[in-house]
């Protein structure tokens, strides 16, 4: 940091939100907006198998990327990642897990985008809120599970009844008013009666949603002097649409939470873990981007030293997107690979939930980056994967703002002036 005078902003203002110890982090990604996304896309009612299978994608990279992630279910446009109890993963630290889980996540979703749909361009950047939940034991746990299955086959069930009404002649509010009041059974029945459809025979993917976790498999590495194979196990990240309400699965795969509870699930309780952090009113909310690991990113991408001027175009790019996109937001200052927002005073964007804010706008940031990589570097493959991490940041007065920005600058400043050193000598 410059030691300067406006360095006060971070020292008296910057905090870091650690998670609890001996507490299951799950983070759940949730995609923004995604109604109007799959109707720009043209996705398929009531369930795009392809969409889906680019979630499944996206989940599994993760898991790939974050070792400490043991398992995730994903149903719809959501995803829920668990992290094993005893993670120290930046250092529980709040922001830096929800900001890094997000904005990957995001990143892989665009790059993947041409495998799924080779044939659709992507009409506009996706991107996704998020929230980190802690839960204190594996009972709880395995109930979050329980509870989000149920919701997939409660709103599947629905869909699927609701889709197959609208594609028969019903206006959209006719086959809501047939819909309305009706109980499993009757859904059921409907499907049956006036479809031919017996509702357990559709893909389990759609019924079930999708389980993502690293099963262990023997896999043959060589073979002895007498031609007897010689096997390893290894762990092989899985995609599964399968049960976990019931004991079956968790009891075959008791290595993923190392324990398997035999009480009734009662997944309505996991929602009071849910706590939802608000932005205090009147002050001025910050959201500040930081690109990671960027040196090793530049090397691979053989960016320009000590700056590469369409690095800084394309993040500049971003940010007026960014903007564009959130009217709230009343400025932007960025410099090398970060940024910094500054939202209006009174802000009601999300009812000011810090976790929304933080993980919206970061996701947003991040599918442009990627859309956009081709317009700027035309010749260049995007070889690695660019995420971001973020923080917010709140201030009451102006004069700290304008200190805040000064701070910044003062940053940027010294920056250039180490760069040059470092390459000089």
């Amino acid at each position: 940091m410059a030691n300067s005078k406006y360095e006060y902003v971070k020292r008296e203002f910057e905090f870091d939100r650690s998670l609890p110890a001996s507490n299951w982090i799950v983070v759940r990604i949730d995609g923004c907006h995604f109604h109007r996304f799959s109707e720009i896309h043209d996705f398929e009612k009531p369930n795009d198998e392809s969409a889906l299978r680019l979630m499944n994608a996206c989940a599994t990279s993760m898991l790939e990327k974050f070792r400490d992630m043991v398992f995730a279910y994903g149903v719809s446009d959501e995803y829920s990642f668990f992290f094993r109890e005893g993670t120290e993963f930046y250092q529980r630290r709040e922001s830096k897990i929800l900001s890094l889980c997000v904005s990957f996540f995001t990143s892989v979703y665009v790059m993947k985008w041409k495998d799924f749909f080779p044939s659709k361009e992507l009409k506009e950047p996706p991107y996704f809120d998020g929230r980190v939940v802690c839960y204190p034991n594996l009972k709880t746990i395995r109930d979050y599970m329980a509870w989000r299955q149920v919701d997939c086959h409660t709103n599947n069930q629905y869909n699927t009844c609701f889709w197959m009404l609208v594609k028969s002649g019903r206006t959209e509010k006719e086959a809501q008013q047939t819909l309305k009041g009706t109980f499993s059974k009757d859904k059921n029945e409907l499907l049956l009666q006036q479809f031919q459809i017996n509702y357990d025979d559709e893909p389990a993917i759609f019924r079930k949603g999708s389980c993502v976790y690293r099963a262990k498999v023997e896999t043959k590495v060589k073979s002895d002097d007498h031609g007897n194979p010689i096997t390893r196990t290894q762990s092989v990240t899985t995609v599964a649409n399968i049960d976990i309400i019931g004991p079956q699965f968790w009891e075959t795969h008791q290595d993923i939470l190392h324990e398997v509870g035999t009480e009734k699930c009662k997944y309505e309780l996991v929602k009071k873990f849910d706590t939802i952090h608000r932005l205090p009113r009147c002050n001025w909310t910050i959201v500040r981007i930081n690109a990671c690991q960027f040196d090793q990113f530049s090397l691979i991408h053989t960016l320009d030293k000590p700056n590469d001027e369409t690095a800084l175009r394309l993040m500049n790019a971003s940010a007026s997107l960014v903007m564009e996109w959130f009217p709230d937001i009343i400025f932007g200052y960025g410099f090398n690979n970060e940024y910094s927002f500054v939202f209006q005073e009174k802000t009601e964007l999300y009812q000011r939930q810090e976790s929304l804010i933080l993980s919206s706008c970061l996701t947003y940031f991040t599918s442009v980056y990627v859309t956009m990589w081709k317009e700027f570097f035309p010749k260049k493959e995007l070889l690695q994967l660019p995420h971001f991490e973020a923080e917010i940041l709140c201030y009451p007065k102006p004069k700290i703002i304008c200190d805040y920005l000064s701070w910044r600058q003062a940053e940027c400043e010294l920056f250039i002036l180490k760069k040059k050193y470092i390459l000089t000598g």
